[in-house]
Formats: C-alpha cells, sequence, structure tokens
C-alpha cells in the first residue's frame, strides 16, 4: 500500500474518532448547560502536531459539520457557536503550537479559551446583547481546567505515539519532549 493512501486512512480514522469523541461527550454531564469537555480536541491537537496544518483544518470542519448533522443542528445558533469557537481555537491552538512557546498542554488550554471566546463572541452576535460576557468567567475557569486536561491526554499521546513509526507522521514533538522520565515508553516502542 502506498504512503498517501496510508496517510489518507489514518486522517480518515482520526476525523472517524473526533466525530464519536464529540459527539459522546455530549452525555458526559458538567452541569452547566453548554459546556462540554472539549475531548475531540485531543485529536485536533494531534494533528496538529504530526499532519499538515490542512489537513488538520479539514478534520476540524468536518468533525463540526457531521456532528451538527447528527445533532440536527445544522444552520442552528448552536451550529454557528461551535464553528466560530472551533475556527478560532483552531487559529490560535495554530500559532501557539508552531512558534512552540508552549507544549501541548498549554496550546490546548490557549485553544479552550479561544473557543470560549468565540462561542461568546457568535453568541453575542446571535442574540444582539452583550449580556452573555458575564458567563466568560465560570465558562473560562472551566475551559483552562478542561484544556489543560486535553493537553495532558495530547501529551502523553504524542510521547508514546503509534502512529510515529509510519515515515510520513511529523514526529518532532515526541523527540523534544521525550525525555528519561519516560524510558520505559521508548523501550516499548523499539
Amino acid at each position: 500500500m502506498n504512503q498517501q493512501l496510508k496517510r489518507l486512512m489514518i486522517i480518515a480514522m482520526m476525523l472517524a474518532l473526533a466525530i464519536i469523541v464529540n459527539y459522546i461527550e455530549s452525555f458526559i454531564p458538567v452541569f452547566i448547560p453548554g459546556v462540554r469537555l472539549g475531548l475531540a480536541n485531543v485529536i485536533i491537537l494531534i494533528m496538529l502536531y504530526e499532519f499538515k496544518f490542512y489537513e488538520s483544518l479539514l478534520v476540524d470542519l468536518l468533525r463540526i459539520l457531521v456532528v451538527s448533522f447528527i445533532r440536527g443542528t445544522f444552520l442552528s445558533p448552536v451550529f454557528f457557536m461551535s464553528l466560530t469557537g472551533g475556527m478560532l481555537s483552531f487559529i490560535g491552538m495554530l500559532l501557539f503550537s508552531k512558534i512552540k512557546i508552549f507544549t501541548s498542554v498549554g496550546v490546548s488550554a490557549v485553544g479552550a479559551i479561544l473557543h470560549t471566546i468565540g462561542q461568546i463572541a457568535a453568541l453575542i452576535v446571535i442574540t444582539n446583547t452583550i449580556n452573555v460576557i458575564s458567563y466568560v468567567p465560570i465558562i473560562g475557569m472551566i475551559s483552562i481546567a478542561t484544556g489543560v486536561l486535553s493537553g495532558f491526554i495530547c501529551h502523553t499521546y504524542l510521547v508514546r505515539s503509534i502512529t510515529n513509526n509510519y515515515t510520513f507522521v511529523d514526529t518532532r514533538y515526541k523527540e523534544k519532549y521525550s525525555n528519561s522520565s519516560n524510558k520505559e515508553y521508548n523501550e516499548l516502542e523499539s
């Protein structure tokens, strides 16, 4: 099987995984209306580090689109809030992952905050009221916590990446952050 086909298959699997995780997390109670854990962001973050940015963007856009069809929210206010938050988050995570200021944990936290800002901005436009800004402190704190959680999951994956056996996957993150404390993971991979 040629490398391009293998790459396409892995991207398709990442998309399927992002859709499944995004859909399943809607059933996890967070006790604040409209707030979710954002675990599908782990897949997008992994793709930002191991794949080309346009492949990551395509997976993110398709995830938002397919999940909106599954939930029946396509072209509703919820769809536009998700799209705005997702794209602002993607741009922020792309920039921070490329300039290498933070590990995936920090990049994920930045993405979570930007997602919240994007959703609130869309809600302001949709409702034509600025009163929704009062939700930012509460949702912002939850976003940071869930962003850090997603970042830790992503970091653990990237250091132990199962896709690193493929020559077409970028492994610079693993090479940079895999250290002696991760020796047992490195031994398992060899």
